[in-house]
């Protein structure tokens, strides 16, 4: 049997952890735990408790940690640039690639992307980036920024040692020579301007093709961090 995970944001106290709110609920109402279950914890902050339900009483769930795993944040391998999109398609993707182990994603806003930001937005894709913990079994959330110009994002990723522009004019085949770590970046619904295609090819981006035909944002977007944690790229 699987055993479940849950999301808590306290503390471990004398072998114990608490779950609270809507973990609790999903915990009682759709897992229909009972006390005794096994079940793990995790922080999402590099920690993992696993133990036993010790009692289920009012608005808390009380577990008993029998053992507990620590990991640090692991390094930035992948990033995912996407230009900022409409906000329903906005979060599937972020989902999509945070279920996928994606380290980070940085939302770009181009000349024609025409969706607007705000915080709020920020604050629910890091929701969403949490709850995939519990889908990929891992301990780090995808790392998730607000967006930033084009200008910003040249800057940010002057250091990285593989930068991909997705276009379909691009070359088809993975570049030589691609090592960790990589950032990729598609373009708004409308397509890049040339003169932003321009700007990126001057800043050592190279433009790549996955497909023989134009794909939207988001199936670019999860496409290429498919292609990305397989085995095309390798460390150097």
């Amino acid at each position: 049997m699987e055993i479940r995970r849950f999301l808590s944001n306290h503390p471990a106290v004398n072998n114990r952890v608490i779950v609270t709110g809507d973990e609790l609920f999903h915990l009682i109402t759709v897992n229909r735990a009972k006390t005794g279950d096994p079940i793990e914890v995790i922080n999402g902050r590099g920690s993992l408790y696993s133990g036993t339900i010790r009692t289920i009483k009012g608005s808390e769930a009380v577990v008993d940690i029998t053992r507990e795993e620590k990991r640090d944040r692991p390094a930035v391998r992948i990033t995912i640039a996407p230009s900022l999109i409409k906000k329903r398609t906005m979060n599937l993707l972020v989902e999509k690639l945070s279920e996928m182990g994606v380290d980070a994603i940085r939302p770009v806003i181009f000349t024609r992307t025409d969706e607007k930001y705000s915080p709020s937005l920020l604050t629910k894709w890091e929701r969403i980036a949490l709850q995939s913990l519990k889908v990929n079994k891992k301990l780090w959330p995808t790392e998730i920024y607000p967006p930033v110009s084009l200008r910003e994002l040249l800057d940010i990723s002057g250091e990285v040692k593989t930068k991909l522009l997705l276009h379909v004019d691009g070359e088809t085949g993975p570049p030589a020579g691609m090592s960790h770590p990589v950032i990729s970046i598609i373009g708004p619904p409308g397509d890049f301007l040339p003169e932003e295609r321009e700007l990126l090819v001057k800043n050592g981006f190279i433009q790549y093709n996955i497909n023989d035909g134009i794909l939207k944002t988001e199936t670019a977007a999860i496409s290429i961090a498919a292609i990305l944690k397989g085995t095309m790229v390798t460390d150097k």
